[in-house]
């Protein structure tokens, strides 16, 4: 081995053992009484609405032949990015769910129990993506673009572990920002899908995804009145990180991409909206962007925190 892969090694380990102190799994007394019964309510809807991707969603009524080979070939492009952009999920949230279970003892059961869904959750969203993607000619596994995997790919597991980023501050950005726009995206799509098997798919997700949203409203509710002046500076800091460095830079939006990078994508799109197959043009998108932010930016101010206005080149300040 190398000095400097030595090093690392070395580097590394330390932090694993610096991690490992700080989270010290606690599991008795084990108790199951509801904590915060909103979120339990939602673990029990989760419980009660299960479905197939295989079986709930009428594959055998969806005919490409009724598309044109350039529109199914955008079609197919722009439901390979929705994929990449879904599979995050299974990571972010069993990270999480290892977060609360380390990190508080016994408390937060509702969370945990809510989170062991989610995953699953995610999985059949994926799943969709990818069939939609194959019957539409062929999921794409790589966008072939250094620079848009690198804006469509963010640690964000790692930052669910991350002993320093209060937990509040997590959810806050991923939940109550990511998740509200990757929700109302996914129900502009909807109102704007003309194939009956493409709005199945779309509201079957955006079902869960509108649970997703309400557990991150929920927990932060029950939760950050109770921060103190450095937890809630790390939420707002970390909504505000969000969206100027990750959302504003492409990451659910193809049309905030680098110019040098976007414009297949975008074409594709525009395209896969023309044709009623679960897309949204960017000029729908930007009005979602923008409700969002302002919806956002309201119910934070709920709680006295001011999210800062952010600066785009294109878009101006939000």
């Amino acid at each position: 081995m190398s000095e400097t892969s030595g090093s690392h090694a070395a580097r590394l380990l330390r932090a694993y053992q610096a991690q490992e102190k700080r989270f010290i799994e606690r599991r008795f007394p084990l108790q199951f009484a509801p904590e915060v019964p909103a979120i339990r309510e939602l673990y029990s809807q989760a419980k009660g609405f299960r479905w197939n991707p295989m079986t709930d969603i009428a594959w055998d009524r969806f005919d490409p032949a009724c598309f044109s080979k350039e529109t199914c070939e955008a079609a197919r492009r722009t439901w390979s990015r929705r994929a990449w952009g879904v599979y995050p999920g299974l990571t972010e949230s069993t990270a999480l769910l290892i977060r609360f279970c380390l990190e508080s003892g016994t408390l937060g059961m509702d969370a945990k129990l809510f989170l062991s869904f989610r995953p699953s959750e995610e999985a059949k969203h994926l799943e969709v993506c990818h069939l939609l993607a194959q019957r539409l000619g062929g999921y794409e596994a790589d966008p072939g673009d250094a620079g848009v995997a690198r804006l469509t790919n963010h640690p964000f597991a790692q930052a669910a572990l991350d002993a320093d980023l209060p937990v509040e501050a997590f959810v806050a950005a991923l939940g109550a920002l990511d998740d509200q726009l990757d929700l109302n995206l996914y129900l502009s799509h909807l109102q704007h899908a003309g194939d009956e098997v493409v709005r199945t798919a779309l509201r079957l997700i955006a079902g869960d995804r509108q649970r997703h949203v309400a557990f991150a409203w929920t927990f932060l509710g029950s939760r950050v009145p109770a921060l103190d002046e450095r937890g809630r500076r790390a939420v707002v800091d970390a909504v505000r990180d969000m969206l100027a460095g990750v959302i504003l830079a492409g990451y659910r939006n193809t049309w905030l991409l680098p110019a040098a990078s976007r414009e297949p994508w975008l074409a594709a799109e525009e395209a896969t909206a023309r044709a009623g197959l679960g897309a949204s043009t960017a000029a729908q998108e930007r009005s979602v962007l923008r409700a969002t932010v302002a919806q956002v930016r309201e119910r934070f101010a709920t709680w006295k925190l001011e999210v800062p206005r952010v600066s785009h080149p294109e878009l101006g300040t939000l």
